[in-house]
């Protein structure tokens, strides 16, 4: 539910059973040692597919739109201008080296056949909060449930 899906590229070692990073969230590993390397593994191509960016970690203090009293964690700016705003926080108090024009939203975002829904904010801090729940059902309702899927 949250957009930085695509901030690290990992791998998987099969005989092993176990994942290990590449490259992202800060550094660069090659299995035998790490190094400092990149923020965002594939800042672009995120962009344009999924239509936000890693935001930042605790450096907003607050939402002057916050229904679901969420604290400020980890939060994704909208950064594709097609993106369609469904709910923006207003993030207010951004730290110095940061943007301080940044949209943190909830949004969807058309891309090829598909829609992506993102919630902008991390989800992990607020997923058993009733209103966000109830906002959460109101996505899935409008946007996952399709007529042509009613009618089968």
């Amino acid at each position: 539910m949250d957009g930085n899906v695509f901030y690290a590229e990992v791998k998987y070692n099969e005989k092993n059973k176990t994942i290990s990073l590449v490259k992202g969230h800060g550094w660069a590993f090659n299995g035998k040692s790490a190094w400092k390397s990149i923020l965002e593994r594939w800042p672009n191509e995120t962009k344009d597919w999924v239509g936000s960016n890693y935001f930042c970690y605790l450096c907003v203090k607050g939402f002057k739109n916050n229904p679901f009293n969420y604290f400020p964690h980890e939060e994704q700016q909208v950064t594709n201008p097609k993106d369609i705003i469904l709910l923006s926080y207003n993030p207010f108090g951004i730290q110095e080296h940061l943007n301080k024009n940044a949209t943190v939203a909830t949004y969807e975002l058309n891309y090829g056949k598909g829609r992506t829904i993102a919630l902008g904010i991390y989800s992990d801090d607020i997923i058993e909060n009733g209103q966000f729940d109830r906002f959460f059902d109101s996505l899935i309702v409008k946007y996952g449930l399709h007529n042509d899927t009613l009618s089968k």
